[in-house]
């Protein structure tokens, strides 16, 4: 019993020195600054917009980590009767590729485009669709879900700009993100049962939250 997300991007803090730049970056400029000139950022004030934002090579494979989300919408059998009922559960849901922030961290990333870190057995969106027909015992609930498996590549952004901004074309960031793309056809389907009075959407036992 399951679920499946989004392709999800998690920042970490990270102390890398930066071997191409021969000042102190951070007298300069910081992550924040650099990240709101991506592309699909809301605009820096130290920086022109940037061409291009990716993950910087070399970059750190990770294992696979398998998303579940819900599909479709809950049933419940929460009346009070004795009986079980028969329900049709799931339907469509898209996985897309979004960017989370570690909130120790405090960078915002809201919109950003990054890219990089993909190879052909990778999507930045899947729609997964499918319905079952389940019987729910008295005072439970069921949620159909989707887990779908994701690739998962650590690295530092790098950040291209068109012209020199303070003397360089390249720059990146001292912080480490994690990209999960989800993998086209490795999906996996469940049903999700819970008592009546929770949630039922709370699929945090199976993501690991």
């Amino acid at each position: 019993m399951l679920a499946h997300s989004l392709i999800s991007l998690s920042i970490l803090s990270s102390a890398l020195a930066i071997p191409y730049l021969h000042f102190h970056r951070e007298d300069i400029v910081t992550d924040q600054q650099l990240l709101d000139a991506c592309p699909g950022g809301r605009g820096s004030d130290t920086f022109e917009r940037a061409d291009r934002c990716k993950l910087r090579e070399p970059l750190t494979v990770n294992p696979d980590v398998r998303k579940w989300a819900v599909v479709g919408d809950p049933q419940l059998n929460c009346g009070g009767g004795s009986d079980p009922v028969t329900v049709e559960l799931g339907g469509e849901h898209t996985v897309s590729q979004t960017l989370s922030v570690n909130a120790n961290f405090g960078v915002d990333i809201e919109g950003i485009s990054i890219g990089g870190g993909v190879d052909s057995s990778s999507t930045e969106s899947t729609t997964e669709s499918k319905t079952v027909s389940y019987m729910i015992r008295p005072k439970r609930q069921a949620v159909f879900v989707a887990g779908t498996n994701h690739q998962s590549r650590t690295s530092q952004v790098q950040v291209n700009f068109p012209d020199r901004q303070h003397g360089h074309f390249e720059w990146y960031t001292n912080t480490l993100v994690t990209q999960l793309t989800p993998i086209a056809d490795d999906v996996a389907f469940d049903v999700y049962e819970s008592d009546c009075g929770t949630d039922p959407r709370d699929l945090s036992s199976l993501n690991g939250a």
